[in-house]
């Protein structure tokens, strides 16, 4: 699998549920995410564009801790 391979399967993703099955498969590929996975994905706003926008925003969340 190369970059356009990947992009173009991230791109057919139709649900968050294909989204994060087509993630899987990436990383089966590649032992993990590929190098190139933030630029071609996430930078270009794939993403975004794909799965709706803001869902690249990384998002953090603080819990409290017990006293």
């Amino acid at each position: 699998m190369n970059e356009q391979e990947v992009v173009d399967l991230m791109k057919s993703s139709k649900s968050e549920i294909e989204w994060d099955t087509n993630c899987d498969k990436v990383k089966a590929a590649f032992g993990g995410y590929p190098d190139f996975w933030f630029k071609a994905i996430i930078l270009s706003g794939l993403m975004d564009k794909t799965m709706g926008a803001g869902s690249s925003d990384i998002k953090i969340q603080s819990f409290p801790t017990p006293d």
